[in-house]
């Protein structure tokens, strides 16, 4: 009993929770490490609220609106054939449950601590990823010479880049231009030149490090955030001189892509060339795989298939139609239509649309922009078939509509 009383004043004066939860932002990359984190984080908070038996449970119409969406993919079990792979697909998507009754029960006193954790996370990963493909072009590349043309090849770029982590680029790319809004945020009110700088540096290195990573939509989205923002922030502070020292390193690094960073445009270019061609690209484009999800979804255009049986029917539409892939849909909005029908997509956009109008009612700039950032990684990405994706955007996503305030 002693021990017992022991523990229960020692984790009185430490938040174990918090810091499990800091240790869950620092690792979405690193799916091995980051759901026994996840588990941890549960499991302290049940664990403590047992203890100090004190449930002080507080909901939002928007926390609601989230716990619909769980119980539409439970729904979709009773109208279901792979019922094996519905079952998959809710214990994948488990958090968009926990987190939400995560954040009702438990309230976070620090979050800047948080994003700063999660930022750093992120630039360090980036440093280490560079060093990594540095070390690999150095010692362990066959081809010669040692070329900078060669390093910004398909070798050291794009999936490659994350090759050591194990990580779809994508998913990064959407971590890395989330930490670039966090950064901006900062940039607001810090009043040092030298940390406006450094802040505008780590941009930097973290926008180029986006553009060797070829994660397209991040790209785009990074493009018009951050130089939108930055422009925004730095003309309403009246920085005149630093907006236009930005518009020179934005000048120098938009040359510096055109004349080296050639894969990584091209590849751009090529996709938004595709785009228009549609179904006549001879790529197996997102237009096509896009095309094979409209006759399914007039089949079952209101309720849709069911949770488990998107990936049967889409690839033997792919077959029918002499596509190749064995990929999803890649489209957020067009899963969850196939899965749940209108009813689903209309569901998940207000779950969508509830945030945006939540952060520009309240003003909340960060929680805007990653709301945006969803809502366009959604289009070119089935962010929630994966943990990167799921893990992000439900341990952030209610936290930050709670947490929405005037800046």
């Amino acid at each position: 009993m002693k021990n017992l009383e022991r523990v229960k004043a020692a984790l009185n004066h430490v938040d174990v929770v918090f810091l499990l939860l800091l240790g869950v932002a620092a690792t979405f990359a690193l799916e091995k490490i980051n759901p026994i984190l996840i588990v941890g984080l549960f499991m302290a908070q049940i664990t403590l609220m047992t203890w100090k038996r004190n449930l002080n449970f507080e909901t939002t119409r928007y926390f609601w609106i989230l716990m619909a969406v769980f119980v539409m993919s439970l729904l979709g079990l009773s109208y279901t054939e792979n019922i094996a792979r519905g079952f998959d697909m809710i214990g994948r998507q488990i958090s968009f449950l926990l987190f939400p009754l995560f954040y009702a029960t438990y309230r976070v006193k620090n979050i800047k601590l948080l994003f700063k954790v999660y930022c750093l996370s992120v630039f360090a990963l980036v440093l280490l990823l560079e060093i990594d493909a540095l070390y690999r072009f150095f010692y362990k590349s066959d081809t010669f010479p040692l070329s900078l043309d060669l390093f910004l090849s398909y070798r050291y770029t794009g999936a490659n880049l994350t090759s050591l982590i194990e990580m779809h680029n994508a998913y990064f790319g959407m971590y890395i231009l989330f930490a670039n809004i966090l950064y901006l945020d900062a940039l607001r009110r810090v009043q040092s030149t030298w940390k406006l700088l450094a802040l505008l540096g780590v941009i930097c290195i973290q926008s180029l490090f986006l553009l060797q990573m070829i994660a397209k939509t991040a790209i785009v989205l990074n493009t018009i955030l951050v130089l939108g923002s930055l422009g925004f922030i730095l003309f309403k502070q009246k920085k005149i001189k630093l907006l236009l020292f930005s518009l020179i390193m934005i000048l120098a690094l938009g040359i510096l892509s055109q004349s080296y960073l050639k894969l990584p445009v091209e590849r751009i270019k090529e996709r938004f060339e595709e785009l228009g061609q549609g179904k006549m690209a001879n790529r197996e484009t997102r237009i096509k795989l896009w095309s094979s999800a409209i006759p399914i979804i007039k089949e079952d255009l209101v309720l849709g298939v069911g949770t488990g049986d998107v990936q049967d029917k889409l690839h033997a539409e792919y077959k029918v139609r002499g596509v190749t892939s064995k990929s999803n849909v890649h489209s957020q909005y067009l899963d969850y239509t196939l899965r749940f029908g209108l009813i689903g997509l209309l569901l998940f956009l207000v779950v969508l649309a509830t945030a945006l109008f939540h952060a520009i009612r309240t003003g909340n700039y960060i929680y805007f922009c990653f709301t945006l950032i969803i809502m366009g990684c959604c289009v070119t990405e089935n962010i929630f078939s994966r943990q990167w994706g799921i893990t992000f955007y439900a341990c952030f996503n209610y936290l930050l509509y709670l947490n929405a305030k005037k800046d």
